[in-house]
């Protein structure tokens, strides 16, 4: 595995080359281009040279995007993001769709082993049928109204306790056992959120209008099509993410409502408020597992290295290299994601700590992304290297969950079990919060031409058949705009149903881990290390685990999650 603290040697693209400005990047693209590819031999050693452009190419915009986000307010920061996205990132991709014309023409493409190549021809392939230079200028408009909504929810804040506060650190006070505390947390969070609405409602619609003229431009019907095609999923249709929803409703509902009741019982509540959802039910001070990002890190590199040995190595590498941005601050953009830098094959962490249980969740689940570049470090192929979001997300959550054992790194016996607990409810009341933010999407891009009042309409009734047990009287607004409040379908439109899918795997991992401690850890490596090489049927049944998130799929993990709460 290559060090983070150290940069593996270029083998195409110099050093010192700035590929921050067009001319230096489109000279290596016309090499590439001019280059005769006269057998086997040569067409490899061509893609070698085409994966180290796109990977330094790529790291470059990561720079970029990573000091955006670590401070939305920085001027500079912002100028030398955009200053890639306008300029370089569209001209290299119309010059990468001739690459991928070149390579398709090739005579030689017949001489690539299929085993090693095939899931890597299937992206060009796809890529090439998607690619329109009339869409250049849009996606890079697209680009801009993502990093729009970066900037305005970054900067959101409250003043609350005597400071001001981010919206991360109030989340806090929503974990109290005083109702009064939780209320006027909540209340102000709300206040601001509605502050932007109309600014995010305006952005939404640009964004629908760019992305459906996107959608049209490469052949389809709108733009759902086209992103299913654009984000490789060639394993399932818009229909089965219907009846994903349909089983989640079926099986899973029933049971948050059952939580949902238990834990207004608990809290002797006559209704549950959303300033309810966040707080122990008996009424428990909050989880507070760490002060600072020092203990956080100390505490997750223990449970890292219970998992495997190898994991607490390659956490420590990243501590080395400066690679973990963990607290939050005014100006920070909110989430949490973790980013390869795809020249130096290493991974890098931001999220916004503030000493809660689910930053716990939130280390492990991003350390569980950054395992995985480091697992598949090794293939030089750096598009080989990408595996699907569906299996990506295995690695994070399946991380989760093989931890649950031993979160006494930052808690006594009785509160790991709180805590583990705490979490297993929150994967089942997940999926139905999954299930409204995917298929609003799928409404949306099928109505293009909606209004906001329809828009509006559809994820209340989304909300009624998923979650309709959270009473929001007197504050219908924030229940109607609550979408707001995730990024996904701003940032990564569709990009949601993946955790679905990939929580059942995750849920996998975890029962064969009941099973075979050991023998789960080596399954999920296993997975991990193949990258994207496979298609995702083969990365599943590589980690032990199955592709399905059929009806039948998803019952026995919910009676497994039931009867685990339940001891």
């Amino acid at each position: 595995m290559p060090d983070a603290t150290r940069k593996p040697l270029r083998r195409f693209v110099a050093e010192d080359a700035p590929l921050g400005e067009w001319p230096v990047v489109e000279a290596y693209y016309r090499d590439l281009e001019s280059r005769p590819l006269t057998g086997r031999d040569t067409l490899e050693t061509w893609l070698l040279d085409w994966s180290d452009l796109d990977a330094w190419l790529e790291e470059e915009g990561a720079i970029r995007y990573v000091e955006m986000t670590c401070q939305t307010d920085d001027p500079v920061r912002e100028k030398r993001y955009l200053d890639f996205i306008e300029n370089v990132q569209p001209e290299a991709k119309v010059w990468a769709n001739r690459l991928e014309r070149k390579f398709l023409a090739c005579e030689h493409r017949s001489a690539l082993p299929l085993d090693r190549y095939e899931v890597f021809i299937r992206q060009i392939e796809n890529s090439a049928r998607l690619f329109r230079e009339e869409n250049v200028p849009l996606q890079t408009e697209d680009d801009k109204l993502r990093q729009q909504y970066q900037k305005i929810t970054g900067g959101l804040t409250c003043m609350h306790d005597g400071r001001e506060q981010t919206m991360q650190q109030m989340a806090r006070y929503l974990e109290s056992p005083d109702r009064v505390v939780r209320r006027d947390a909540w209340e102000k969070m709300a206040a601001k959120w509605a502050g932007v609405c109309e600014e995010i409602e305006g952005l939404y619609d640009q964004m629908v209008a760019v992305r459906h003229k996107i959608g049209v431009n490469a052949g389809f019907p709108g733009y759902r099509d086209y992103a299913f095609r654009e984000l490789e999923r060639f394993d399932y249709t818009p229909g089965d993410c219907a009846a994903f929803a349909d089983a989640i409703e079926q099986i899973v509902v029933p049971a948050s409502m059952r939580l949902a009741m238990q834990r207004k019982a608990q809290l002797g509540v006559e209704t549950l408020r959303p300033w309810d959802m966040a707080v122990d039910p008996q009424g428990r001070e909050p989880l507070r597992p760490f002060e600072g990002a020092a203990r956080l890190i100390e505490g997750c590199a223990g449970i890292f290295a219970r998992v495997h040995a190898d994991f607490a190595g390659q956490f420590q590498r990243m501590r080395d290299g400066g690679l973990l941005d963990l607290e939050s601050r005014k100006g920070k953009a909110p989430g949490g994601y973790m980013m390869e830098y795809k020249g130096r094959r290493v991974p890098y962490i931001f999220m916004n700590a503030v000493g809660t249980h689910d930053d716990v969740q939130t280390m492990l689940h991003e350390g569980g992304h950054a395992f995985h570049v480091f697992a598949a470090a090794d293939e030089p192929i750096a598009a080989l290297r990408d595996p699907p979001i569906e299996f990506a997300e295995v690695a994070s959550m399946g991380m989760e969950l093989l931890a649950g054992p031993h979160l006494d790194a930052f808690y006594s016996a009785a509160d790991a079990r709180r805590a583990w607990v705490d979490h297993l409810d929150g994967i089942v009341r997940f999926f139905p919060y999954m299930a409204t933010i995917d298929q609003l999407q799928h409404w949306v891009y099928t109505h293009p031409g909606h209004t906001r009042e329809e828009r509006r309409s559809a994820w209340l009734a989304l909300n009624r058949r998923f979650a309709h047990w959270v009473d929001y009287t007197g504050h219908e607004e924030a229940l109607a705009f609550g979408w707001h409040r995730k990024g996904h379908p701003f940032t990564v439109p569709f990009y949601y149903v993946e955790y679905g899918i990939a929580q059942l795997g995750a849920l996998g991992v975890w029962l064969n881990s009941l099973r075979d401690y050991g023998g789960a850890v080596a399954r999920y490596r296993q997975g991990l290390g193949l990258g994207g090489r496979r298609p995702l049927p083969e990365l599943f049944r590589a980690a032990g685990v199955t592709f399905d998130f059929s009806a039948r799929a998803i019952e026995p993990m919910i009676q497994a999650l039931g009867r685990e709460i339940a001891v």
